[in-house]
């Protein structure tokens, strides 16, 4: 552990120690995997600024359930490596990293749940790779134009005082500037502890600025892909699901759940909108999530067959 990240909760200072390595392209990605080997695998996508720790309470749960929790921290959020490069960071090439995280893990295929930014970077998947994809779990993200709207934090970030924002980030204030901006999109708000948003802070400091700059800056380029995403959607054969936060600002419920429903044929049973949430449902509802997520995939998905997609990366 960098002398940067010393003084860190318990919380996460445990969640740390169980994430186990992998070589991917860039660099070293950080990850968690919980539960039996032969349980059905469920890859547990963050979005921006986040990572594994997001799911923290909910990989767990679906542990003790018998599924194969596995939770990334892309590079360049987390615990995994951040290396320097706008073009790291492409949507494509993360993409990429979820794809070899699976490899490297041995696992064919996986019940994919996405949020936020997690949800373009696993379309990437579902268009190249569609035959790695067993289920679709969607939370709060979106594929379509219509009803999305940068949050204006993105925008500054991606502008010409955006250097300045991540530069004050990085600074102990930075921890409050990113627990406001993090609790503002949840429906706990000030009841939020600072201890849930800790970790996002901690990675920015370790330089996980750089990604997020990255992110920003490619915002149109990224907006630009949402046709041949909502494409992608269409042509997959494979069981869905939507768990949505209703008090989302930004990706509002009224606006994207009828067209990821309508264009992953997800039957009404499956679609739920939840009451209290906002857009970081994860930390709003927790415990709903998880038993949601548990019962479409033990209802939906069947224990992975052998895999036939491997490589030689290492994986401690």
């Amino acid at each position: 552990m960098s002398s940067r990240s010393q003084s860190i909760s318990p919380a996460l200072a445990a969640h740390r120690a169980a994430l186990r390595r992998t070589a991917v392209d860039g660099g070293d990605l950080a990850y968690l995997d919980l539960g039996p080997t032969a349980g059905a695998p469920v890859l547990l996508v963050h979005g921006i600024p986040t990572s594994s720790w997001l799911y923290r309470s909910i990989a767990p749960r679906l542990a003790a359930s018998g599924l194969r929790a596995i939770a990334p921290d892309l590079l360049g959020f987390g615990a995994s490596d951040k290396p320097a490069g706008r073009d790291t960071y492409s949507v494509r090439r993360q993409a990429d990293r979820l794809v070899a995280l699976l490899d490297a893990r041995e696992i064919p295929a996986a019940t994919f749940v996405v949020h936020d930014a997690g949800g373009p970077w696993s379309f990437e998947v579902f268009d190249a790779h569609p035959d790695r994809v067993a289920g679709i779990v969607v939370l709060n993200t979106t594929a379509y134009a219509d009803g999305f709207e940068p949050p204006r934090d993105i925008k500054a970030l991606g502008g010409p005082t955006g250097p300045a924002m991540l530069r004050l980030m990085r600074t102990p204030m930075g921890r409050r500037l990113v627990h406001q901006m993090i609790s503002g999109f949840t429906y706990r708000g000030k009841s939020l502890g600072a201890e849930a948003t800790e970790a996002h802070w901690i990675a920015l400091r370790e330089g996980g600025t750089v990604a997020l700059r990255a992110f920003a800056q490619d915002i149109v380029s990224f907006v630009a892909e949402f046709e041949r995403y909502s494409e992608a959607l269409r042509r997959l054969d494979v069981p869905a699901a939507l768990i949505w936060g209703a008090e989302d600002p930004v990706l509002q419920p009224q606006r994207l759940v009828h067209q990821f429903a309508r264009d992953l044929r997800i039957a009404p049973a499956n679609v739920h909108v939840l009451e209290k949430a906002s857009h970081f449902l994860q930390e709003d509802r927790p415990d709903a999530i998880a038993e949601l997520i548990i019962r479409f995939v033990s209802e939906h998905a069947a224990a992975p067959p052998t895999s036939t997609h491997t490589t030689s990366r290492g994986t401690s």
